[in-house]
């Protein structure tokens, strides 16, 4: 806070790969609105707004120089309540006022009340893919049905049971995406501290919702095609809450212009490469296109450096070479 500055130097991503984006890019809104909690975001006089400087890697950024960053506005009923209040205050209410901060830093106010309907670790887990479904329109039904399956089938994993694991083969794609879940976890770390811990912090340390092998098994089974039965170990406890978590994440997307539907359909809605609105666009709680705000998601391609607008472009405009970034 009193440097203003933050950075992630290291990732585990393919450079190669253009349908899914850099976490840097993805969870960068969600930063934005964290400076905004913590730094303020300048409504009303321009030149009081902070800058932050982000040392984020990605595809193309060598890190000789920061991304410049200027908070993002939060719509929070009542307006955005101060850090005193939020850390400070213990009056009855006040932890309601914590969680509508935290749902305003991802956009997803409203999804409250299903949100708040999930029974923990779940809840923080269902925020971030609503969060992730929402921006990244390359994520497709399997991918989903593999990241709740992974969550529920933990639960019930030893450690051994999860180190004997084996798997037929590594796939690159689902490296990134259980990458990409990860640095979400961390990120909603940092929500949850500066807006007042409003979720207990052990839901969502990643022993509790998330491992990495059992995510890529259960990815490479749902690219197969094995029926949710089959996902979730013919465990029927486990196929209720399956589709509980699948039918809050649908319809919280839905609500955001957003229908995930199975990669094998795809091509009868998309043609091109994978993107609802094309390179250069980001989804927003209206469903609308964003460009040009620093909110890049779908354009990051190999080897590119992005022309930011003028309030947070980059010191140095030179570009990097191509790249895989591995952490």
């Amino acid at each position: 806070m009193s440097t203003g500055e933050i950075e992630c130097s290291n990732t585990l991503e393919d450079a190669l790969d253009q349908a899914l984006p850099s976490q840097a890019f993805v969870y960068r809104p969600v930063r934005q609105r964290v400076y905004a909690l913590l730094l303020g975001d300048g409504r009303g006089d321009a030149s009081s707004c902070p800058t932050v400087k982000e040392w984020f890697v990605y595809s193309g950024n060598p890190l000789r120089h920061p991304d410049l960053v200027r908070p993002l506005p939060m719509n929070i009923p009542g307006g955005t309540p101060s850090l005193k209040l939020l850390w400070l205050n213990q009056e009855p209410g006040i932890q309601a006022r914590r969680l509508d901060t935290l749902l305003a830093c991802f956009d997803l106010s409203s999804s409250r009340e299903e949100l708040q309907a999930v029974e923990s670790p779940f809840k923080a887990l269902c925020c971030l893919l609503i969060y992730l479904f929402v921006q990244v329109d390359t994520l497709c039904l399997e991918d989903l049905h593999a990241f709740i399956a992974q969550a529920l089938c933990l639960q019930g994993k030893s450690t051994v049971q999860l180190v004997d694991l084996q798997l037929d083969y590594v796939d690159p794609r689902a490296v990134q995406l259980g990458s990409l879940l990860v640095r979400g976890l961390t990120t909603l770390v940092l929500v949850n501290s500066a807006c007042g811990f409003p979720w207990r912090m052990s839901d969502f340390m990643p022993w509790n919702v998330f491992d990495g092998k059992l995510f890529h098994q259960k990815y490479l089974q749902s690219e197969k095609g094995y029926t949710v039965e089959d996902l979730v170990e013919q465990n029927k406890s486990r196929l209720t809450k399956f589709h509980n978590l699948k039918s809050i994440v649908c319809k919280a997307c839905m609500k955001e212009n957003r229908r995930i539907i199975s990669r094998r359909h795809w091509h009868s809605h998309h043609s091109g490469r994978w993107g609802r609105e094309g390179s250069g666009s980001h989804r927003t709680s209206s469903g609308r296109s964003r460009s040009g705000q620093g909110q890049h998601c779908r354009d990051q391609g190999p080897g590119s450096r992005q022309h930011e607008p003028d309030q947070w472009r980059r010191h140095s405009s030179s570009s990097g070479p191509r790249y895989r970034c591995v952490g």
